[in-house]
């Protein structure tokens, strides 16, 4: 049908020289093109686009299947014990250290450890941080569940280096601009919602901190939580998957990510399926999980001090 149309459009306007352009008129009857046909000419462009940046990434991802292994423990049993390892310490994450009875024991028992210091400086400069305890405790129990145990696993069970498992630095710094490509416009959206109330009210999670040391702090073991989720996800689940599954291993990865999403926002944890993949795709392409700690970090500073700022804190009150 479009060839159709196409085609008696060429005849019109073969009369006048082809002088009209893409979005002009025909002269001698004043009817619009049909609806589309503009279009048209931008569908090589994004069918070459979506080629380029999915279909070829996937397909290089794929290609790791391809490759000849020395490792001690097969692709198959890698892949089995990786998914099981997840889902049981997804299940400790959610029923132990994100209850909040753990992280009151804990700060609870820092507090009471702090209030024995002999040294009455030290005593008072601790305790005067203790709100802090019960953050720095959920961020220790994420440290735990999301690196130490998978590192353990890795060292012990499938006997491999970190490195395989995107904890390498190489290969960050030569994709840095790719990541703050992805960074920028969520930096842009950042700002916007920065000026609602149920934005201010959310972040930081530590709200209300008693300057800028007491800031610094928190963002530290915020961080360093990220740090620990980028490697358990984009690290140790998708690397023990990758040499049985290809890309398949990204999708896998993406359901348990958004999945630990729930209690936030329904955007929030539609955004999170997206990103999931996109982060997943960079470090099989990359080999390193870098990108993705950056990205994480520099969007949960960047929303703590646009909410912090918003609310009219500063940073030496």
């Amino acid at each position: 049908m479009l060839t159709k149309i196409g085609q008696s459009v060429h005849d019109h306007d073969h009369d006048h020289d082809h002088e009209s352009d893409a979005f002009a008129l025909p002269r001698a009857t004043g009817r619009m093109l049909p609806p589309g046909h503009n279009v048209l000419h931008f569908r090589p462009m994004i069918a070459k686009l979506y080629h380029k940046v999915i279909t070829e990434q996937l397909e290089a991802v794929d290609r790791i299947q391809d490759e000849v292994t020395s490792f001690r423990r097969s692709p198959a049993f890698k892949a089995v014990f990786g998914s099981i390892a997840v889902a049981v310490l997804l299940t400790v994450m959610n029923f132990y250290v994100l209850d909040g009875r753990f992280q009151s024991r804990i700060s609870n028992g820092v507090v009471d450890l702090v209030s024995k210091i002999p040294n009455e400086t030290l005593r008072y400069d601790l305790l005067g941080v203790a709100p802090l305890y019960q953050h720095i405790a959920w961020s220790l129990g994420c440290f735990t569940i999301y690196f130490v145990i998978p590192t353990i696993i890795i060292w012990g069970v499938y006997r491999e280096p970190l490195r395989n498992y995107g904890f390498s630095i190489r290969g960050f710094f030569r994709h840095l601009p790719i990541y703050l490509m992805l960074f920028l416009p969520v930096l842009g959206a950042v700002v916007v919602v920065s000026y609602t109330q149920q934005f201010q009210k959310t972040y930081p999670f530590y709200h209300n901190p008693d300057g800028l040391w007491d800031l610094a702090i928190w963002e530290f073991f915020y961080c360093l939580q990220f740090f620990a989720l980028e490697f358990f996800f984009r690290g140790f689940m998708i690397h023990s998957m990758k040499h049985r599954m290809g890309s398949m291993a990204v999708f896998a990865m993406a359901v348990p990510y958004c999945m630990i999403h729930f209690q936030k926002p329904m955007a929030e944890a539609l955004a999170a399926i997206l990103a999931g993949c996109v982060l997943g795709v960079l470090s099989l392409r990359t080999n390193t999980i870098w990108g993705g700690v950056f990205i994480h970090s520099a969007v949960a500073v960047t929303m703590d001090w646009t909410s912090l700022l918003q609310r009219g804190w500063t940073p030496f009150q």
